[in-house]
């Protein structure tokens, strides 16, 4: 009787999968530089995602080329047709400044994406991603804004404040020592990929600490008469130091993730205006997923204006970088993408009839993803044995931490552009 009990129960969860009802899914072809099929298909995604106000793309690894492809032909639709007009990366803010004027002038795009932007981001795809933006803009007056919520890098942001120098001898002063701080605190995340390196946490939190009572200070005199720029230029500087002056007194609760959904708000609520976010799947997430989740803290703000679109694949290629910080100059190479685990979301994902399909969560009726499965998830590191613990979920359900995935059974390594 126990033998026939767990024989049953056996059945039962391998039988568990998805039914012949499709509502809320839309199958695609890759590549998708085959428009004439995937036009329609990409304008049925961008309906379900055109009357929110924050859409989150994610990224199952940071490495993949039809998930930058994908989100860059979704983004192209948003911006046409549902005026959605801010593009945010994660990467640093004032880095995207400074890469958002290059898109609207005449200067070699490719080097200032690589002069800008983490390298992560530094891929064929989104170069022609951008180009695209640059002629759109040429070509529209309610130009889209190109901008980044991560604090990796605050050397930038200081510098757009030195711009300003109409605030008198004692906000030049204080910048200028606001930017000693920034470029020290880069320089400490950049030395770590250099394995003789000891990083010095007391000098980390002291510099931090002092940083963040400078910009505290700017703020209260001068934040008021900025321009948006250097207001948002500002408040980057001061999540920046925040983990640091937190530390200082003895608060580790304050996490990246909830400093980049504060910038994020930072952003859009000054612009006012729709906004796109390339993100790891980790970040745009609603809930904890090995990292704190951005996307439960921008949940809270925005509610249902917020979607969360997850991107997975299950074979193929990825690139990635053996350095431990992404910085701008990390060198990437290709790796196959790590084998299927058993009873994971991509077993099951990988299951179905249709090999590339988008599923919207909030319009399924599917139950299937209400069912709890590890999952895999890659950063901008290659998968080792001592490592690949770090990638594996504990059993999630799939629409309780995104409202929509995009899954593309086989997947190619990004196209880095060439170091030279």
């Amino acid at each position: 009787m126990l033998k026939k009990y767990f024989l049953l129960n056996l059945i039962l969860i391998s039988s568990i999968g998805f039914s012949q009802n499709t509502k809320g899914e839309v199958q695609f072809q890759t590549p998708f530089t085959d428009h004439a099929n995937n036009t329609k298909a990409i304008k049925k995604i961008s309906d379900h995602l055109q009357d929110y106000v924050i859409i989150g793309l994610g990224e199952g690894t940071h490495g993949t080329k039809e998930f930058n492809e994908i989100r860059s032909e979704i983004s192209k639709q948003l911006i046409n047709k549902n005026n959605f007009r801010i593009v945010a990366f994660e990467s640093s803010y004032g880095d995207a400044a400074f890469l958002n004027e290059a898109v609207n002038s005449d200067v070699d795009l490719k080097a200032a994406l690589k002069k800008y932007m983490t390298s992560i981001w530094q891929t064929k795809e989104i170069h022609t991603f951008l180009e695209w933006i640059r002629g759109y803009n040429k070509n529209h007056k309610d130009k889209v804004i190109i901008s980044g919520f991560d604090t990796d890098a605050l050397m930038r942001s200081a510098e757009i404040l030195k711009k300003t120098d109409n605030f008198g001898k004692d906000y030049s002063e204080m910048t200028a020592e606001i930017q000693k701080k920034a470029v020290l605190q880069d320089e400490m995340w950049e030395k770590q990929n250099d394995q003789s390196f000891r990083l010095d946490m007391k000098a980390v939190i002291k510099n931090g600490t002092e940083g963040y009572l400078l910009t505290k200070k700017a703020d209260s005199l001068y934040g008021k008469k900025m321009d948006l720029n250097s207001k948002l230029a500002l408040q980057h500087l001061e999540l920046g130091f925040k983990i640091p002056y937190e530390a200082s007194k003895k608060n580790y609760d304050v996490s990246r993730d909830f400093i980049m959904a504060e910038m994020i708000k930072n952003i859009q609520s000054g612009y006012n205006k729709k906004m796109i976010l390339f993100a790891h799947d980790g970040h745009v997430a609603l809930k904890p997923i090995l990292v704190d989740g951005m996307g439960g803290y921008l949940k809270e703000k925005y509610g249902n204006q917020y979607y969360a679109l997850a991107t997975s694949t299950v074979s193929g290629t990825y690139s990635a970088t053996a350095d431990p910080r992404a910085v701008k100059n990390n060198k990437y190479s290709s790796y196959p993408l790590p084998e299927q685990l058993k009873n994971s979301w991509e077993e099951k994902l990988g299951s179905k009839k249709s090999e590339n399909y988008f599923v919207d969560f909030r319009s399924s009726n599917e139950e299937i993803y209400g069912k709890a499965f590890k999952m895999r998830l890659l950063g901008y590191n290659p998968v080792t044995p001592a490592t690949e613990k770090f990638t594996i979920t504990e059993p999630l359900k799939l629409n309780e931490c995104f409202d929509g995935i995009i899954f593309i059974k086989h997947t190619n390594a990004a196209e880095h552009l060439s170091t030279d």
